[in-house]
């Protein structure tokens, strides 16, 4: 007696998957973690909603192939919202369908890494040298939505790839400085240069002697 055929009720085909990280962290090392904290990430124009997994911290998004192709298209808009409000998205984040799979298909092919920026509310771990600032015109009212650029040495400008973020509507923002090292000893301090929008803006002062190690709060002129 022959098996019976039993005809699938159910078939998915995976379009692509994302993993979250501190915009501070990159270029990623092999040891950068990414983000915990629980997103909601989603595609809206396909009311697309990306399922988590717990065990890589990854955000999946896959379509039924039950009766039909998989959905393809050009630009699709990606939504992620924190939660908890701790991380934000100063980019945006599109995606075009299918993606490029190799033969035979490799992890790489779907994983997708992307930055999101601490919000102001995020608080650094002990021992991280971090600056909080109030951004604020010379009238003292805040400035919203300046990028921000902070960077050591001796150069006049930033090096490349040196992270930013932007002042939210009360002209406050966070600058994370996770890859500094631990402190050498107590009460060090290192100078911190300060860039407006790409150096459209002026700013007073134009460098921070910020505590090595702790978490500073400063009050910055934009001239």
């Amino acid at each position: 007696m022959s098996t019976p055929m039993v005809s699938p009720l159910l078939n998915r085909t995976l379009s692509a998957v994302y993993r979250f990280y501190d915009a501070f962290l990159f270029p990623l090392g092999e040891s950068a973690l990414p983000i915990a904290s629980p997103l909601q990430v989603s595609i809206p124009k396909l009311r697309w909603d990306a399922l988590r997994s717990d065990d890589d911290l990854t955000y999946r998004f896959s379509c039924s192939t039950l009766t039909g192709p998989p959905i393809s298209g050009l630009n699709f808009d990606v939504s992620v919202v924190a939660a908890a409000g701790d991380f934000i998205n100063f980019e945006p984040i599109s995606l075009t369908l299918p993606l490029p799979v190799s033969t035979p298909p490799l992890r790489s092919d779907f994983l997708i890494p992307k930055p999101l920026w601490p919000a102001v509310s995020f608080r650094p771990p002990e021992g991280e040298t971090a600056i909080r600032g109030q951004l604020k015109s010379p009238t003292s009212q805040p400035v919203a939505d300046i990028k921000i650029e902070m960077w050591t040495g001796v150069s006049p400008t930033p090096p490349p790839g040196t992270p930013y973020t932007r002042s939210d509507a009360k002209g406050s923002f966070l600058y994370r400085l996770p890859l500094l090292p631990q402190p050498p000893a107590p009460a060090v301090t290192v100078t911190m240069h300060l860039r407006l929008n790409g150096g459209l803006l002026a700013a007073t002062p134009a460098s921070l002697a910020v505590v090595w190690g702790a978490t500073q709060i400063f009050q910055i002129q934009r001239t």
